[in-house]
């Protein structure tokens, strides 16, 4: 994400007198600490905001599915989660930053035992690499999180593993308390624009589509 990126395209989503202060937090990546803060006091649901201990599901290779808790992103906008709202809810698993590594570590190294030293480096050079592309917010389909809650070293939204569950179970685990997080006025608007990034970004020049009648 460049610090001198463009916002024009974005002019109807961020307010004019919103700009110079999200462009100069940009200025600050890779340093995120700006992105996202403690459950808003004012305003009880938010888009984006992190719901704990919250079910997941995906489907498998064989197309059954999986679920387990993870921490979550909402994804719905801010005004479709009142209880009249939808009967459901999309939400993006959060992982920790350094768990997300060595899982990554251990899949480049399984079933590489004979490795001689400099492949074992060439293949740990790859993964700082991809560590500090991951950090800087360099990955469209994931979105780095800096400390918060209990990510002492940072998470990772999975925008890729987004899943749609009932709003009934999101109602229930903010009667519970386990909204953990909030982002703040300039790490939303960074948020649309990871969206957008991710899922409504310019195709490649080779990508040529049959014209309309």
């Amino acid at each position: 994400m460049s610090p001198t990126e463009d916002f024009s395209r974005f002019a109807k989503i961020i307010p004019e007198e919103q700009l110079p202060a999200l462009a100069n937090n940009l200025k600050r990546i890779p340093d995120f600490r700006w992105v996202i803060d403690i459950p808003n006091p004012e305003i009880e649901r938010l888009q984006g905001d992190v719901v704990s201990n919250f079910p997941t599901v995906f489907l498998d290779e064989r197309g059954e599915a999986r679920s387990r808790e993870f921490s979550v992103l909402v994804l719905n906008n801010t005004c479709d989660l009142p209880d009249d709202g939808l009967d459901f809810i999309t939400e993006a698993p959060i992982v920790d930053f350094n768990k997300y590594l060595e899982f990554e570590r251990e899949r480049q190294f399984r079933g590489k035992n004979a490795l001689d030293d400099s492949e074992k480096r060439r293949i740990e050079d790859r993964l700082l690499e991809f560590g500090r592309v991951l950090r800087n917010n360099d990955k469209t389909e994931i979105l780095y999180l800096p400390p918060f809650a209990e990510f002492t070293h940072g998470s990772l939204v999975l925008l890729h593993r987004v899943c749609s569950v009932s709003a009934r179970l999101y109602h229930d685990a903010l009667r519970q308390g386990r909204r953990v997080a909030s982002f703040t006025q300039t790490g939303f608007y960074f948020l649309l624009i990871k969206f957008t990034t991710h899922l409504a970004r310019a195709e490649t020049a080779d990508v040529v589509r049959r014209p309309g009648a």
